[in-house]
């Protein structure tokens, strides 16, 4: 459920560029530079306080890993982090569970920038198309 979670949040930050197809809400064609550079100083603070955490006496790399953080942002026992039937997709979520929360925050990260320039090229093109039977 974990690893649906993180897929889901990928596509929701990459499907958030297409609202800049729709007259209304073009202004969020602006927010979503922030977006992704609020997630890339996620990422920054994750790899310093591993390297903090590393080069103090506290020991090794200890940046927190995704289970972690979905234990402190939902709670013991959360419907999130139950197991599956399968035995693939229990091995897959936990390979993901135990990554460092920055691997997530970069794929956000790079999903909603590529989401941004993706739809701004069709969002360009269809002005342009718009433009050109207009003249």
């Amino acid at each position: 459920m974990a690893l649906l979670f993180a897929l889901l949040g990928i596509g929701l930050a990459w499907a958030l560029g297409a609202l800049q197809l729709w007259p209304r809400t073009r202004w969020v064609g602006e927010l979503l530079p922030w977006l992704g550079g609020l997630l890339a100083l996620g990422v920054a603070a994750c790899v310093v306080l591993g390297i903090a955490n590393m080069l103090l006496p506290l020991g090794p790399w200890q940046s927190p890993s995704n289970d972690q953080v979905l234990h402190r942002l939902f709670g013991e026992g959360t419907l999130a982090m139950r197991r599956t039937d399968w035995p693939l997709l229990n091995r897959a979520a936990n390979v993901y569970l135990g990554l460092d929360i920055a691997w997530t925050l970069l794929a956000l990260c790079a999903a909603s920038m590529h989401g941004l320039v993706f739809w701004a090229g069709i969002a360009e093109r269809r002005r342009r198309t718009h433009r050109l039977r207009g003249a």
